[in-house]
């Protein structure tokens, strides 16, 4: 899987087909993460372009953050748009790797960030990664999620399928993804030690951003 090639065109692809609703879920909680104490550590993954890292680390200013994403050119384009916005990046990781791998410190991030990343992989692979995540959280540790869903009725139910049916071949084609359709990650998230304290949706509920907290 990479999105090296995508990578210099990965905005204009997001703009010309869900467009702004995808910017707004990533950021649905970000009042909310204000509202609470400061996160001292957290982890952003799979992070891309830097759409969620940037407005994140201008509101957080002491919060140190750890991004990883496996695109090497996704990564260079995040670190470029912060240089550019005047963000302190010496206070930010920029790792290169493959979460399916990837080594992490114990209890040390009290806030876990998977924005669109999870629907990459199968069900059987999430389930891999989640014990992982977990393992590297604090005891009270939030995680905050965005990703796709399908509706349960009407035509809302007809879009999504179509749409994710499209986005499926799409970055299987270009980037060559391993899933062909979207894991149970919500759920898989409840019956972890995260619970599901909030939940917006967008676009006609085809996406989705719930904030789950450990130890509630």
């Amino acid at each position: 899987m990479s999105y090296d090639r995508l990578a210099p065109f990965y905005k204009l692809i997001e703009s010309i087909t869900i467009g702004p609703p995808l910017l707004n879920a990533r950021l649905a909680h970000l009042d909310r993460l204000a509202d609470g104490p400061p996160p001292k550590h957290v982890l952003l993954i799979g992070e891309g372009n830097g759409s969620f890292l940037l407005p994140f680390a201008q509101r957080f200013q002491e919060t140190q953050i750890t991004v990883i994403d496996q695109s090497a050119a996704m990564l260079k384009i995040a670190q470029s748009r912060a240089l550019e916005a005047g963000i302190d990046i010496t206070r930010i990781i920029f790792r290169q790797a493959d979460m399916r791998s990837v080594t992490l410190p114990t209890n040390y991030y009290d806030l876990i960030v998977t924005l669109f990343f999870f629907d990459n992989f199968d069900e059987s692979t999430v389930c891999k990664m989640i014990p992982a995540l977990e393992a590297a959280a604090t005891v009270s540790a939030l995680w905050l999620l965005a990703d796709f869903q399908v509706p349960e009725h009407g035509w809302r139910r007809l879009r999504a399928r179509f749409w994710l049916a499209v986005l499926y071949v799409f970055f299987r084609a270009f980037a060559a993804i391993p899933a062909r359709r979207l894991a149970p990650i919500e759920a898989i998230l409840n019956s972890s030690d995260f619970k599901q304290t909030a939940r917006k949706t967008y676009c006609g509920e085809m996406l989705y951003s719930p904030l789950f907290q450990r130890g509630v």
